[in-house]
């Protein structure tokens, strides 16, 4: 049996492979390993499997020579298992790390290390042997870098929910380490949602109960329960269970939550502003208050911020008479990630300003022009509304008497 050359040996041995092979043949085909006594196979069905063997490993071995890696790989997978000669596990060793070398995939490299290894563990004394213990020295520190490398590359590359996923995985597969570099990357970018940040926290929290920090993993777990207070733990190990709840009873203030007093109708050309307050942010997270309005007929939200403490007002320039005004309310953390919300861009608040009352006949307000509380009919409408009536519609289409406040039912005209 003759395995693919090793770099070393290539051209070399190239030369006499044909009658390598030849002579590599006329062993007997081996069994399984495992497979327990076997009655002997009839002659002729020993060397029609010798011949399929080997027939499989010269197709493999041309497709090779010619760079066709995967296809070679494909025939000395099916000539080992009709064979079992070991040095095809060499083979498949060089196949892969061809591969691997072509294509910079770790996981190319890593096949290669196991079918080395293998050709080791099966035929310690194989005449390959000192060439697959080349090729294993070299490959487990280059693999060891190219993994790191690639690691870091997913951690560099993940966003938002991905990188998420990526951090509970490295968690799931015991590398804490990666697992907490991913959450705190995560941490640190803008525009997170509060569900991403609570569960950023909790994987946090988890990497650090694991490497030992107890006080630093309560802290984080105080910060996913505060965004999200109804949080729990699956399969936590006794450390971090044991953080979570003293996260639990040393948490304060119910959840962090934005409480905004409800606005009624705005005057027009004036500063508005917001009476909204922050509660439960015991841990001290928010930093920016954000706002955005727009006009209610569409188009983009003008954003503008201010620090926690400070008060946020719509400008007078957006209050313009009998306009609609959409509005939202975002409160952030240090790095931009939205920690609470009231409203949304998509579901926004919507406010009204006070349109001019009408002058007599129809026409705009002007100077002068009576304030729109003392006209008649809004305290026509006034009196309907309070008699329980229908004719609203009637007193406000009907104008008698000048300017003069009509008589309402049940009242005396002075």
């Amino acid at each position: 049996m003759t395995a693919v050359p090793s770099r070393k040996s290539w051209p070399a041995a190239s030369a006499s492979l044909a009658v390598l092979l030849a002579v590599a043949w006329l062993a007997p085909v081996r069994p399984a390993r495992g497979a327990g006594p076997a009655a002997p196979a009839p002659a002729s069905a020993d060397a029609a499997r010798r011949e399929q063997a080997k027939a499989e490993f010269n197709q493999g071995n041309t497709a090779y020579n010619l760079g066709k890696y995967g296809e070679a790989i494909a025939h000395f997978e099916k000539a080992y298992s009709l064979s079992q000669v070991p040095e095809i596990l060499f083979n498949l060793g060089q196949c892969y790390r061809k591969r691997w070398e072509d294509e910079k995939k770790s996981e190319l490299g890593r096949r290669a290390l196991h079918y080395y290894q293998a050709l080791v563990r099966e035929a310690p004394g194989s005449r390959v042997r000192a060439d697959a213990d080349q090729f294993i020295g070299e490959l487990e520190p280059a693999l060891a870098l190219a993994e790191a490398r690639e690691r870091q590359g997913q951690i560099d590359a993940a966003r938002g929910a991905e990188a998420l996923r990526l951090a509970q995985t490295f968690l799931r597969d015991g590398q804490t380490a990666d697992a907490a570099a991913t959450a705190e990357r995560l941490l640190r970018e803008p525009d997170n949602g509060r569900e991403i940040l609570a569960e950023a926290y909790v994987v946090r929290g988890r990497a650090a109960a694991r490497l030992g920090d107890a006080l630093g993993a309560e802290a984080q777990f105080r910060r996913a329960l505060e965004l999200r207070p109804a949080a729990e733990l699956a399969d936590a190990t006794p450390p971090e269970t044991a953080s979570f709840e003293a996260a639990r009873r040393n948490m304060k203030g119910g959840g962090l939550r934005l409480v905004q007093a409800p606005l009624g109708e705005l005057p027009a050309g004036k500063p508005s502003a917001l009476p909204l307050t922050v509660e439960g942010d015991s841990e001290q997270m928010v930093s920016t208050l954000e706002l955005g309005y727009r006009r209610g007929d569409g188009g983009a939200f003008v954003t503008t911020k201010v620090p926690n403490a400070a008060a946020l007002a719509i400008p007078a320039a957006a209050l313009t008479a009998g306009a609609r005004v959409d509005y939202y309310v975002r409160a952030l953390d240090a790095h931009g990630g939205v920690l609470a919300e009231s409203g949304t861009p998509a579901l926004p608040f919507r406010l009204q300003v006070a349109a001019p009352a009408p002058l007599a006949g129809g026409g705009a307000a002007g100077p002068g022009a009576t304030p729109w509380y003392k006209r008649w009919w809004v305290w026509t409408l006034v009196g309907a509304v309070a008699l329980g009536g229908g004719g609203a519609a009637v007193y406000a289409g009907t104008r008698s008497n000048g300017d003069k406040v009509p008589v309402v039912p049940g009242e005396t005209k002075q």
